[in-house]
This record gives structure tokens, C-alpha cells and sequence, in this order.
């Protein structure tokens, strides 16, 4: 999803052989990686005093590699065109299973998970560092058939290059490496070998505590994102989509485990599809421009989940899928990053479905930019 959250992939083994070298810069660091912290349980004092630390640590400059990389993924910050508000619903059941497993921390708890996401050490270091990543999608790799498969068949279905284009896992596990949280602050943040190493230790620490699932809570990885890829002195970062552990296990606790993978991962490519062939192009802007990308994408996924030569998913199936988009829209109507209503996303899904079975060749796949205009025309039905 083009979002304030969004990637691209390096060497990762799932996807085709070659791809861009690694530079000095994004070399490994698990060769040298620091044993786990000792477990230890921080006062409310101590987890306020560290999320105050952060804070007042943060760059607010453009100057840092963190600033360029996430300058790649800034969104339009136009709200002149807010979006109309129509009905939402803002508690759906997977964001209130988010709610819930975060129902024991403490308001100093959250404003340190706040705090650290702010960095956002998770985007950073796969985007950066992404050989580190490893190779399993959800917490035991529950997901790897699925994604994998998905992915091969979504290179073979849509009329654009997939070369290059690479599949990453996003890991909270990163919050509780040393090595890793003291590289994210000293190489992307340029913090002073000292001062990252004490944040690394403090962040670590705090980490590693069981309420913090041992940097595995969800909080921290409830995400998927596409990345466009791009060049920064001294990192090759090229087309990525990342798979957030957290996003995959939201939906398999709440019942869509066979139909999680495949519904995500073919939204993000739908955003490749876009990067291609130009189409976050509009004369629309602010929250209008977001929500038209993102549910375009939506009918894209749900065009290829349907039809008979993408995943070919029964009906049952379908309104599983119809299901996971449903409860991933939002009501952030002026955010810039709005992605549509939970009613408007199910609506862009419903019609992708409909362009497979109204088709007189169901063998027939639609060139994207085809697809991408018939979605433009059916955009204010879509919206209303």
C-alpha cells in the first residue's frame, strides 16, 4: 500500500536469482549480533522516563538516511480536498483483536511502543537491511505456501515486469537485537557510537519484557506495505512488498488463515502494477488521491483472487476475502493516507469479483491499464 508505512526487497532466496548487490553499508551484521538481553521487568517510571528519552532524541530534520528512505514513501499532504465522510464503523473485529492484545499495558506502555514506532525501526531496517530478515512469513512460518505460491502466480498474471520486485517478512525480533537496534540508530539516524549504544540497550531491554511479546506483539508489525524501490548513497533499495507478521496473525485469529496471504499480498502487488504503468498519476489530491489508489488496488487483488487463471477462489472464498477488505477499511476521512470506508472497500472488491464473471471469455485476462480505466469509471459508484 503506497502509505506512510510502505517497501521493497534484496535477497531474499524466495524470488528469482541475481538482483542488486549488497553494498558495505547493508552488509549483515547477524555474524556479530549481541546475545539476547536478560530479561528484566521496567517501573511505569522507567518506561515513561525511556519513551520521554525517544522523543526528545527524534530528528525532526531531513537530514538522516532514515528521512531520505522515508521520503521515497511520503504521501500527498493535501487535505484541501478532504473526503466526505459516509458511514464507518471504526471497531471491526480485527482491530478490536488488535485493542485486545494490547489490553494489559499501561498508558506508560503505550507511549513507549508509540515512541519507538515513531523511528520506525521495523520499515527501516528490512527496507535497509532486508537479508536480515529472514525467509518466514508470520511468526512460525505458518504462512511461507501461501505467500510464496501467490506471489509466483501474481508475476505470471499481470502484464508488467515482476524482475526485481522482492518479497520481505517483517519481524518484531528485530526490537530485541542489539546489533540491529544499534545499527537502526547510529547508521539510519546518525546517533554517536555511545549514545546509539545506549538507546539500543534501553530499547532492547524494555523490549524483551513478556508484555511486549519479546518485541513479537502485533503492535509493532500490524502492517504490509509496496515499496517502489530507490537509490541512496551507499543503498541500492530496490522493489519490495513486505509482509508484516503481526497483519497475518490478526487475520488468522479471527478466522481467515486461508485467505489472509493471498488477499494482502495481492493488494500490494496491485500497487507494483501502479508503480508500472503510471497510475498514481490523478488530478485528484490529499485523502481523494490515497483512497482512489488503495481501492484500485483492492479491485485489482480481488480480480486476480477470482479469476480463472489468478487463484480461481470459490465463492465461499470470495466472501472470506470480501470479509478481510471489509474490515481493513478506515474513517480517517481527512488523513492523507485515507484508504476508504469499510463499506467503499468492500464495494471496490465486489466489483473486481464482477468484472471476472461478467467477462464472455473467462480465460481472458484484462491488460491492467484496460482494468484501470474501468475502474476509473466505476470509481464514483464505488465512493457514493
Amino acid at each position: 500500500m503506497k502509505k506512510s508505512l510502505a517497501g521493497s526487497a534484496i535477497l531474499l532466496t524466495l524470488v528469482l536469482a541475481g538482483g542488486p548487490a549488497v553494498t558495505a553499508a547493508q552488509a549483515s551484521v547477524s555474524s556479530v549480533a549481541a546475545a539476547p538481553a536478560a530479561v528484566q521487568t521496567l517501573s511505569p517510571e522507567q518506561t515513561s522516563a525511556l519513551a520521554a528519552k525517544l522523543n526528545a532524541l527524534r530528528p525532526t530534520d531531513g537530514s538522516t538516511l532514515a528521512a531520505k528512505v522515508q521520503a521515497q514513501v511520503a504521501i500527498d499532504d493535501d487535505l484541501s480536498a478532504a473526503v466526505i465522510p459516509t458511514a464507518c464503523n471504526p471497531s471491526t473485529p480485527v482491530r478490536d483483536w488488535a485493542a485486545a492484545q494490547r489490553s494489559d499495558w499501561t498508558a506508560a506502555d503505550l507511549q513507549l511502543a508509540d515512541a519507538i514506532n515513531s523511528f520506525q525501526p521495523l520499515l527501516l531496517d528490512v527496507l535497509l537491511w532486508p537479508q536480515d530478515a529472514g525467509s518466514n512469513f508470520g511468526l512460525s512460518g505458518e504462512f511461507n505456501t501461501d505467500v510464496n505460491h501467490t506471489f509466483r502466480d501474481l508475476g505470471r498474471f499481470w502484464d508488467i515486469d515482476p524482475a526485481g520486485i522482492r518479497l520481505e517478512p517483517m519481524k518484531g525480533t528485530m526490537l530485541t537485537d542489539q546489533a540491529r537496534m544499534f545499527r537502526l540508530f547510529n547508521v539510519a539516524y546518525g546517533f554517536p557510537a555511545a549514545t546509539a549504544t545506549a538507546l539500543a540497550t534501553e530499547v532492547v531491554t524494555a523490549m524483551n519484557q513478556e508484555k511486549f511479546d519479546h518485541g513479537n506483539h502485533p503492535y509493532f508489525s500490524f502492517n504490509a506495505f509496496a515499496y517502489p524501490g530507490t537509490v541512496i548513497p551507499g543503498f541500492v533499495i530496490p522493489k519490495m512488498i513486505v509482509m508484516g507478521d503481526g497483519v497475518l496473525e490478526a487475520f488468522k485469529a479471527i478466522g481467515y488463515s486461508d485467505v489472509t496471504a493471498q488477499a494482502i499480498l495481492a493488494h500490494e502487488y496491485g500497487h507494483h502494477v501502479q508503480f508500472q504503468r503510471n497510475l498514481f498519476q490523478s488530478d485528484l489530491t490529499g485523502p481523494e488521491a490515497s483512497r482512489r489508489t488503495e481501492l484500485m488496488a483492492d479491485s485489482f487483488a480481488a480480480y486476480f483472487l477470482t479469476h480463472a487463471r489468478g487463484d480461481a477462489l470459490q465463492y465461499k472464498r470470495i466472501q472470506q476475502f470480501d470479509q478481510v477488505f471489509f474490515q481493513l477499511g478506515d474513517c480517517g476521512f481527512t488523513n492523507p493516507s485515507h484508504h476508504g470506508t469499510h463499506a467503499q472497500r468492500l464495494r471496490a472488491a465486489d466489483w473486481g469479483y464482477s468484472v471476472v464473471q461478467n467477462s464472455p471469455d473467462q480465460g481472458h485476462i484484462l491488460p491492467s491499464l484496460t482494468f484501470a480505466n474501468l475502474f476509473e469509471a466505476e470509481l464514483p459508484v464505488i465512493v457514493a
